[in-house]
């Protein structure tokens, strides 16, 4: 058994115990209730969900809880996630389908200070990394390689969920992603301009963010509730991104230990990982097959999936196309 057949297989036991009830439909978040999700939580508060013909609720996961697990295993509905996680997760027999991609760039950078030496990956030896394993780490390996380093001449460092480490300087260059890790570096003082940024589209191995995703046999039985779901969350979104700071409000609500000020910025953030690749072209949601192309390189290079999968079988853009075409559009800073 696989490393992840496991992990389904002890997931669905522990969601089997009577003392846990899960709504008939759910999309599991990929983290806590935060400006990351700005675009489902406007759609519930607004009531798009039911209006669009589903009763949607939105649960939170963690670091032991993964949305790909969960919609795995029939705990929920909806997942948020990634396609590595989608190609990974149907490599190992488990038929997951994106239906909606948002993201558009990599949700993560890799920033060290100006005064680190470190200007490009290539500066990377005799250096330290600090990264989160189980998978997400992939990316920045993947940097190494196109930049010809040999891993083994880097201090690689298993980092927490925060930024403690590297603020206390345990490690120089940090896996942040760009809408909670990096504006909490902000909070601290820096500047974009004190860091510098290590970025994956500059080695062509981004991996994009943010896609929605269900089971084949979800997709199939209830395509109406997918389409449903496709609708209100494109434009939730719209909304969000139209007016950070009424969304910012709307979450701060379903998590008060947020601040408003902090939630903008994130949303702004993930504004910019949107605004690139279709949505640029006026194809807000929709897969770009060379991303999903890309990350399957970089998973079949790095030997975690065996042999590649039928990407076309991975995705799908049927629901986008469906979906009313004055959801597809959001206005982008101009840069």
């Amino acid at each position: 058994m696989t490393n992840w057949k496991r992990a389904v297989a002890v997931a669905t036991a522990l969601f089997m115990t009577p003392a846990i009830a899960v709504a008939e439909d759910t999309m599991r978040l990929e983290w806590v209730m935060q400006g990351q999700f700005a675009g489902p939580i406007v759609a519930y508060e607004k009531g798009y969900y039911k209006e669009a013909g589903i009763d949607l609720k939105l649960l939170p996961a963690g670091p032991d809880l993964k949305p790909a697990i969960t919609v795995a295993q029939g705990t929920d509905t909806f997942g948020i996630g990634h396609p590595n996680q989608v190609i990974t997760a149907r490599a190992n027999d488990v038929p997951l389908v994106t239906v909606l991609q948002l993201g558009q760039k990599s949700a993560t950078t890799y920033i060290a200070r100006k005064d680190s030496g470190i200007k490009k990956v290539e500066d990377m030896p005799g250096h330290s990394v600090g990264l989160w394993f189980g998978g997400d780490e992939q990316e920045f390996m993947a940097m190494l390689r196109a930049a010809n380093v040999d891993p083994s001449k880097v201090n690689i460092i298993s980092q927490g969920f925060d930024i403690v480490g590297w603020l206390n300087k345990q490690y120089e260059v940090m896996q942040v992603t760009r809408y909670n890790e990096l504006q909490l570096v902000y909070a601290e003082g820096y500047k974009p301009e004190d860091l510098v940024f290590l970025n994956p589209e500059d080695y062509g191995v981004a991996f994009v963010n943010t896609g929605v995703f269900a089971t084949e046999a979800m997709i199939k039985k209830e395509p109406a509730k997918v389409q449903a779901m496709v609708d209100a969350t494109l434009r939730g979104w719209q909304d969000a991104l139209s007016d950070p700071e009424a969304a910012a409000k709307i979450v701060v609500k379903y998590n008060g230990e947020l601040t408003e000020p902090s939630q903008v910025a994130q949303i702004k953030a993930m504004g910019d990982l949107i605004c690139a690749g279709p949505t640029l072209k006026g194809e807000f949601g929709k897969t770009d097959p060379a991303s999903w192309e890309r990350v399957q390189k970089v998973l079949l290079d790095a030997k975690i999936i065996e042999a590649p999968i039928a990407l076309v079988e991975g995705y799908t853009n049927t629901f986008w196309d469906k979906a009313p075409e004055a959801y597809k559009k959001i206005n982008c800073p101009v840069k």
